[in-house]
């Protein structure tokens, strides 16, 4: 099969622009979803509609491709038969978000290429993460964005680095109960009493949280209570 770069730097018929190192970290994380099922993947932010074209080729024609952005001009991609459709709205407006993904179903990839503002980013995650798929991917590009003072509209108080930076403690709920740790993980999965309280629901849903150069990646993966395994 063809990597995301060979698609990428291949003739097609619409064009976008990423930057170059994204094109072998998007072959890392998106390998995994080229096993024959027909994934769902949704994309904000279509520009000329390259990516889409891209991830036509690279997931196959099984897969269901979608895309959401504020020029009606991006439909053009939808209009040529490669992405099932490409939504018009913005970002920010969560009832619209909701009535994209009541269209689309539960994504399996979500890419967030859109505003880069600052609210924009945390608050779509927000609003999407817990309808992603259990074990599905979540992508901020172009997250160098937290530098420009153009990109700083926010009434969230927070920046979206600092957002995602203070995730990674809310991956390890568990431990926040204060002397479970010392018995409780000892023990079997199946042999415990009763549910530890979920703190975070976001946090306990996240099995990898990824920082690269202008690139955020969360993985999402079913919680299992932490176990301290005896040799």
């Amino acid at each position: 099969m063809k990597t995301y770069r060979q698609i990428w730097e291949a003739p097609k018929a619409f064009r976008s622009d990423k930057w170059d190192h994204y094109l072998d970290l998007y072959d890392r994380y998106l390998a995994p979803y080229r096993d024959g099922r027909a994934i769902t993947y949704l994309e904000i932010g279509v520009q000329g509609g390259g990516s889409l074209c891209v991830a036509r080729e690279y997931f196959g024609p099984e897969a269901r491709i979608f895309g959401i952005d504020l020029d009606p001009a991006s439909r053009a991609v939808e209009e040529a038969g490669i992405a099932d459709r490409v939504f018009t709205g913005a970002q920010g407006d969560f009832d619209f978000l909701n009535e994209v993904i009541a269209a689309t179903g539960t994504p399996d990839i979500i890419i967030d290429d859109g505003s880069h503002q600052q609210g924009d980013v945390v608050g779509t995650f927000l609003a999407l993460f817990p309808v992603l798929a259990e074990d599905g991917l979540y992508v901020v590009e172009d997250t160098h964005t937290v530098h420009y003072p153009s990109h700083q509209d926010t009434t969230l108080g927070i920046n979206f680095y600092d957002y995602f930076k203070g995730l990674a403690d809310k991956m390890m709920p568990d431990f926040m109960v204060p002397n479970r740790h010392r018995a409780r993980f000892r023990e079997h999965p199946e042999q415990r009493e009763g549910r530890l309280e979920r703190r975070n629901t976001i946090g306990t849903a996240i099995g990898g949280l990824h920082f690269h150069d202008s690139m955020i990646v969360v993985e999402k993966t079913p919680y299992r209570e932490a176990w301290r395994r005896n040799a």
